[in-house]
Order: C-alpha cells, then structure tokens, then sequence
C-alpha cells in the first residue's frame, strides 16, 4: 500500500515519561518521520507501539485513515491501547471513556450527561501510510523531508516486506551498517559475501537537497560469478 494521505497532529512539545534522550536530542529527533509498524498491523483493533520513548497507540478508522495518538487515557491513565475500538472511537478499557479521531473526548459512560470540556483530548501525531508501513511524526515545526523510494512503485521491482528486527545499537550505528558496503566480503559470507574479493572500487555518489543517493555499490559471491563476463566483480 502506497497512500499519500496524512493526517496532522495537536501534540505539544512534553518529553515522554522516563525519556532516555536529552531534551536536546529528543527535539531534534521528533521532527522527521518514522515506520512504526507495518501497515497490515493497524486495524480496526488499538495497536501498541513505541518510538523516541513515547509509547502511542494506533487504529484504523473506517475510512481506512490512520490515528496515531498518545497511549494514555487521560482519565486514570491507562494505556489505551488495551481498550477496543467501537463506532469509529478508541474506548478505554477502565471506564469506557471513547474518543474520536480527532482525540476529543465523546463519552464517559458513568456520567453520560455531563458536558465534555474541549480540552479533554488525546495528544495525537501526524500519521501517514506509505510503502507498507505506518510512519508518525511527533514534533511538527514546519514541513520535512519524507523518504522517497521511487522503485516501490516501479513494475520492474517486486515489493518486499521482510520482518522487523531489533537491535541494541545505536541508530546512528544501523545507519553506518547500511552505508558501510566494505563489510560484505567479511561478515556476510554464508550468503552473498566473498572474502577473495573484499576491494571495494569508487562508486558515484549523488548529493541532494536532504541527503544523498549512492548508485553500483552492490556487491556479493553470486554477483561476481554473473560478472566476470563484464571483467568487473562489482555492479
């Protein structure tokens, strides 16, 4: 699924509850956006998820937009994400407090004709679904770069999806991992690595406005083996 829909956010700036990040650090990370889960995964059922140390809790609406909110009834501050969901509203599971789209308060059950407050509402996030997965954004001060993948939507390219893995590492780490192609002859070598071909020849490397795009750095056993008609071990 490749949606360009998003729906905006009311969070204020409040650092999540135990934050491992400096104040600093949190604000500078919380404006770009992240996958959080796959979109599959959010449906009409409160889904738990964590990034930045906020813990958020998603579901589907039926017009198959995406509320991404924070994972906190405001009433006794119970996660909501282990309520359900009814009438197109997030109900939590204590008390039966719901709550639209929006994150505004629409019901509280024990007093069902008491006025509602206007600020009695979720903090919610910008959320949109592109590439499979569901990315949310925590901090909106002014527009961002969101990734572009254009071969996603390319009929010479089969989309995959492979599972989600955690790592303790830092993300600046998995970062370098990805960009880091001199690692292949050595690490990967029950796969597509070939320690009799570790040199790693220059490769262009295209600057843009928010980042860069490198191109023919892909290495590997069965590469070599296709290439050495061309005389080169790298593609």
């Amino acid at each position: 699924m490749h949606t360009i829909q998003e729906l905006s956010c009311n969070s204020a700036f409040v650092l999540p509850r135990n934050c491992t990040f400096s104040e600093t650090d949190w604000k500078a990370l919380a404006p770009f956006w992240y996958p959080i889960a796959f979109s599959h995964q959010v449906t009409d059922r409160p889904f738990a998820a964590k990034v930045l140390d906020e813990r958020l809790v998603l579901f589907r609406h039926s017009d198959s937009s995406i509320v991404a909110a924070r994972d906190l009834c405001l009433h006794r501050g119970v996660a909501l994400s282990l309520g359900w969901v009814e009438n197109d509203e997030l109900q939590c599971q204590y008390h039966g407090i719901g709550y639209d789209k929006s994150g505004q308060c629409t019901r509280i059950p024990p007093q069902p004709d008491a006025a509602i407050p206007a600020r009695l509402k979720l903090t919610t996030y910008a959320v949109t679904e592109r590439y499979g997965l569901v990315w949310v954004r925590l901090m909106d001060n002014g527009s961002v770069h969101f990734p572009y993948f254009q071969a996603w939507n390319d009929p010479d390219y089969i989309q995959v999806l492979p599972a989600s893995v955690a790592h303790e590492a830092a993300a600046g780490r998995q970062v370098e991992g990805f960009l880091d192609v001199s690692h292949f002859a050595f690490v990967h070598t029950e796969s597509f690595g070939d320690r009799e071909n570790p040199e790693v020849p220059d490769y262009p490397v295209e600057q843009l406005p928010p980042g860069f795009h490198a191109a023919g750095c892909q290495h590997g056993e069965q590469l070599s083996a296709q290439s050495k008609a061309s005389e080169s071990a790298w593609v």
